[in-house]
């Protein structure tokens, strides 16, 4: 629906309300919901005498009000066959997800809005003969839990295989991380067309890029000029715009973050079949990070899951141990100072690297344990038959005394959403004695200067950037 038309019925909605405070002439027919298998959702009501228009909105598995505009969503202005009918044949729904929503009808031009309204999808039309399919599958309790929906032990409750960039799943993050831990040398935006998220031939693709390369920029604006990233903002005005000063450049790198933010849940498994980046300095971001923060946001307090992660460098090095790309770690993070604390490595030893193929990286969580898979190989396992929080020593600043108000795997337990982006750089993810090849690591994690010594040796980095994609083939999220 166009911004105009939002305008215009978010208006008529609000004088029907008016209206009907003071005189109820018409009550709107109940509303048939049907859902399609494979896909497609269709909302309609009745034709009645008078009747010139209906709208409907809706949310999937989150709540709505008649002030908000949702996910489905259609204006109906003439009758079909004796009803007006919504009909939205790309949606791909499962059984146990919950519609919210309401309808407006305009009848005799005065406007009516049924609101508060839910489905629970329990059974599928099928698409072609319009025959209900059966039997409906029973629904096992499980410790599964989703925000504003239910769960059945066994059942995907989240699912994209990426033959569109679904906005009604997805947010495109635009911001600069400077409250990020790890403080990337990045910025994220949405740019479109051609911007770092793109959808093609079934992938999402997440491709880091040069700022000075974008329209309207230079090598002179990274060290003079401004990012104002205002518009499509998706964090606190402070993160929204910088004006580069001295050692305080423009993040050099624009690059791209994608959240399932209307999309939380407790416990279940995480599968990500992906290809991992390859260039010198960069690493995928593929994350469970916390929905409430309910333990706090700095450093960690609240948690994060990082499902997979490898260094794009090729032959990276600290003394005699391996850090790059055939180096795959992952694990609960809890503090950033001791961030390594619960995280675990695994090397590949057949002489490839892990961004050379695709590769079905998974995460089981449960009240008891967080287990990390890789083509269905478990890698790692992080248990809580001894508290968490507990693990580690008294120097790391665990907001303590909150996490023993929750359970052992605290603060893994709550709401999560996923995360699926690219970083470069930053204070954390590449030691200060590392060696890429031959040449060390153009910056200190607490330089000042540290972004812009990255910049400055471009000439060494940006040649190695031979697949700087996090692509990724598909997501999925089943209950436990």
């Amino acid at each position: 629906m166009a911004g105009p038309q939002v305008t215009r019925v978010l208006a008529l909605i609000a004088f029907a309300i008016i209206l009907q405070a003071s005189a109820q002439k018409f009550n709107v027919p109940e509303v048939k919901i049907e859902v399609f298998q494979p896909k497609g959702f269709r909302a309609s009501i009745p034709d009645s005498s008078g009747m010139t228009f209906f709208a409907f909105q809706g949310n999937v598995n989150r709540q709505i009000s008649s002030t908000l505009v949702g996910s489905l969503k259609g204006e109906i202005t003439q009758a079909t066959n004796g009803r007006w009918v919504y009909d939205n044949p790309d949606i791909q729904l499962k059984i146990g997800d919950v519609i919210n929503y309401y309808v407006f009808v305009s009848v005799n031009r005065e406007g009516y809005v049924k609101d508060n309204l839910s489905y629970t999808v329990t059974d599928f039309v099928d698409d072609r003969s319009g025959v209900t399919q059966g039997p409906i599958p029973e629904c096992k309790p499980t410790l599964t839990r989703v925000r504003g929906g239910r769960a059945c032990a066994g059942q995907t409750i989240f699912e994209d295989t990426f033959d569109s960039l679904r906005s009604d799943l997805w947010q495109i993050e635009q911001y600069i991380p400077i409250n990020h831990p790890e403080y990337p040398f990045v910025s994220y935006q949405r740019l479109s067309p051609n911007g770092p998220v793109s959808v093609s031939g079934g992938y999402l693709h997440i491709m880091p890029m040069l700022q000075q390369t974008l329209p309207g920029f230079n090598n002179d604006s990274i060290y003079l000029g401004s990012l104002d990233l205002f518009s499509g903002c998706t964090a606190s005005a402070e993160a929204c715009f910088r004006q580069a000063t001295g050692a305080d450049i423009l993040p050099p790198v624009a690059s791209g973050r994608v959240t399932s933010s209307a999309f939380a849940f407790t416990y279940g498994t995480v599968h990500v079949r992906a290809k991992l980046p390859q260039g010198d300095w960069i690493y995928p971001e593929i994350l469970l990070e916390p929905f409430l923060k309910k333990y706090g946001s700095f450093s960690y307090a609240s948690g994060v899951i990082k499902i997979a992660s490898a260094r794009g460098n090729a032959d990276l090095r600290a003394g005699p141990d391996e850090y790059g790309n055939k180096v795959l770690y992952g694990g609960p993070v809890m503090d950033f100072q001791c961030r390594w604390q619960l995280l675990t490595n695994k090397m590949l030893t057949d002489g490839k690297k892990w961004g050379d193929d695709f590769h079905e990286y998974s995460v089981t969580w449960t009240p008891d344990q967080i287990s990390l898979s890789v083509d269905g190989e478990q890698w790692a396992r992080v248990d809580a038959s001894r508290a968490l929080r507990e693990r580690f020593p008294q120097r790391c600043a665990l907001p303590r005394s909150l996490l023993a108000k929750g359970t052992n795997l605290a603060p893994f337990d709550d709401h999560f959403y996923l995360t699926l982006g690219v970083a470069v750089g930053g204070i954390s993810e590449f030691r200060d004695d590392i060696y890429s090849g031959d040449k060390v690591k153009p910056w200190r994690d607490y330089g000042r200067k540290a972004m812009l010594s990255f910049w400055e040796n471009i000439d060494s980095w940006r040649p190695t950037w031979s697949q700087p994609e996090l692509i990724v083939d598909y997501v999925k999220v089943v209950a436990l």
